[in-house]
């Protein structure tokens, strides 16, 4: 059986190689390889073979395996506003002087006093929870962890269709849009139910994938 590999370098084949041998001198993901079991061309990152090589670098591509579910999703989530609710009790007894007056230990505790606070109080404490989750997911994504604190304790990784970790840029659109699913009862949620790639409204915005690691 061929068990030899061939790539391209500077559109020159050299090869054969094993896949030992290959693997020691750390691919690319667009390396083009010929591998023994296909008649094309291909890049590394397309060859099943060299996900568990490329996961050790720490990337990520998603396939029907490895896709997280909407269970270990709102998981993270649950987590992730729990740590925001606790940073939000200090944030807003500084910025909204009008509540500092009042006995805060979360976020909930202040929900509770909606209906006694003015709306435009309301609207401040909702753009503060806003803002919050989008500087939090956004440095999160766009860390070496590959995600929020609660995705990092659940075992979940946010990469783009390379398996590859986000640039600030895309992690902020892909904040940005979360937002947008949250204002409408996070409706935007619910295609992780029905898509392919299990993607909420936010991952078709920014074209990312959440992965769930070994």
């Amino acid at each position: 059986m061929n068990n030899d590999y061939y790539i391209l370098e500077d559109g020159e084949q050299k090869g054969p190689f094993t896949f030992d041998e290959l693997t020691a001198m750390e691919l690319d993901i667009h390396t083009r390889v010929l591998s023994p079991l296909a008649d094309t061309w291909q890049d590394a990152c397309d060859l099943p073979e060299f996900y568990s090589y490329f996961e050790l670098y720490g990337i990520y591509f998603p396939t029907e395996d490895n896709l997280a579910s909407f269970w270990w999703r709102l998981l993270a989530f649950v987590i992730d506003y729990l740590i925001i609710s606790f940073v939000l009790g200090f944030i807003l007894a500084i910025v909204i002087p009008s509540i500092v007056t009042v006995k805060m230990q979360s976020y909930d505790d202040l929900l509770k006093l909606s209906r006694s606070l003015p709306y435009s109080d309301m609207l401040k404490l909702q753009l503060i929870f806003y803002a919050t989750l989008i500087i939090y997911d956004s440095i999160g994504e766009a860390s070496a962890m590959k995600g929020s604190p609660g995705k990092r304790i659940c075992k979940l990784v946010v990469v783009d269709p390379d398996g590859t970790g986000l640039s600030f840029s895309k992690a902020l659109l892909r904040s940005v849009s979360k937002i947008v699913s949250l204002s409408f009862y996070g409706l935007g949620f619910l295609s992780i139910f029905f898509t392919e790639h299990r993607q909420a409204l936010h991952d078709y915005v920014a074209k990312t994938y959440v992965i769930k690691r070994d």
